[in-house]
């Protein structure tokens, strides 16, 4: 499942298939995460990419919803898969994507 530990279980909720919170495995929430964030970006109505279109009245929203579920990914990795990011010798390189990702959304008050 989803988690981060025992005290928090991250369940998918996207108003089209699932339209209540349900819990799903990892890989598949990752998965549905990444290919929700794709839409999103993708979607010129929320991401504009011309000069002169506004940004929607709820972007920094959208954003923080965004950002939130990402780093629901960063606590599951860190507590059930910090010891396999360990043995490939890759944990400097996760905590410094966590580190930078940690100062992106302090520094612009994106998530509580």
């Amino acid at each position: 499942n989803m988690s981060g530990g025992l005290r928090y279980e991250y369940r998918w909720q996207d108003d089209h298939k699932y339209k209540k919170p349900t819990k799903v495995s990892a890989p598949l929430y990752m998965s549905m995460l990444m290919d929700w964030i794709e839409t999103l970006i993708n979607n010129e109505d929320i991401f504009p990419t011309r000069t002169g279109i506004p940004f929607p009245k709820n972007f920094q929203q959208v954003c923080t919803k965004i950002l939130t579920r990402l780093f629901r990914v960063f606590v599951h990795v860190y507590i059930h898969h910090f010891d396999g990011v360990i043995n490939v010798g890759a944990e400097a390189h996760v905590n410094t994507c966590y580190k930078h990702f940690y100062y992106f959304i302090t520094e612009f008050s994106l998530i509580d």
